[in-house]
């Protein structure tokens, strides 16, 4: 049993594996603006960083990991410089092409390791799709869902923070994984969420309406919450946090990734 890279592999080292029983995995990142102190590949370097450190714990499993998709849907973010995006259909289109290109190499379960909230959605509608064209078990492990962001202090009467982009947790955690990619801080009066700014504005007060999370859910584009890009607070970010946020992501990814290669594809 090994991990291999799908890029380092030889067409004839493809044909002798065993692809019917092992686990192919493709990572989604994006490409897009996280404010003034994170680079716009931030979503594609922390699922690289999460899969990576991953990989290295099942080693004992027979995986092929593929390289991120760095280019997702990031819509939503298109007003901002920097930021590039596939249409929903063009990324469905891709999923459904390489997804296809994985099952002519025998492989019948694909894990999707997502981290981008924008394609959220839109994979987990996909995955079924994939399932019945391709033949192909799809597994969805959507990280940034998955598990929750690093925590804020909360003051009595203010209401809870909300923190889905370039905030806190995002800034940890590349702190940790890439400091040499993040702007010096302090990362002081940056950011929007529902204490401040124009999602304080827009969304505070009421019960049932929030961009993520709640009952009801409203289509968004980042400049109806934010001024600058970042949909949260990154003032507290820190390196240990970041790293505490992602020693807990490798582990339940890995416990994940042995969980799948038990089952029958």
């Amino acid at each position: 049993m090994a991990v291999h890279r799908w890029q380092a592999l030889t067409t004839v080292e493809f044909s002798a594996l065993p692809c019917s029983e092992m686990v192919a995995v493709l990572p989604l990142g994006a490409t897009e603006q996280h404010g003034p102190h994170l680079p716009v590949g931030t979503d594609a370097l922390i699922v690289e960083a999460v899969l990576q450190r991953a990989l290295e714990r099942v080693a004992e499993l027979d995986l092929v990991w593929l390289p991120a998709l760095w280019c997702t849907k990031s819509d939503e973010h298109r007003a901002f410089a920097g930021s590039l995006s596939l249409r929903a259909e063009t990324l469905m289109a891709v999923l459904h092409d390489l997804t296809a290109g994985i099952a002519a190499a025998g492989f019948r379960r694909l894990v999707i390791l997502n981290w981008h909230g924008g394609n959220s959605d839109l994979v987990s509608a996909l995955a079924r799709d994939l399932r019945l064209r391709q033949g192909v078990w799809v597994f969805v492990v959507d990280i940034i869902r998955s598990f929750p962001a690093a925590p804020s202090p909360v003051l009595p009467g203010e209401p809870p923070p909300f923190d889905i982009h370039g905030g806190r947790f995002e800034t940890s955690l590349l702190l940790a994984a890439q400091p040499d990619l993040v702007r010096p801080g302090p990362y002081t009066g940056i950011g929007a969420d529902y204490r401040r700014g124009r999602m304080a504005e827009r969304f505070s007060g009421y019960r049932f309406l929030s961009p993520e999370g709640g009952r009801v859910q409203v289509g968004w584009e980042s400049t109806d919450l934010t001024a600058d890009g970042v949909i949260g607070d990154p003032a507290g970010a820190n390196p240990s946090e970041g790293a505490a946020s992602l020693e807990q992501m490798v582990d339940q990814v890995a416990c994940m990734l042995r969980e799948i290669a038990q089952f029958p594809g």
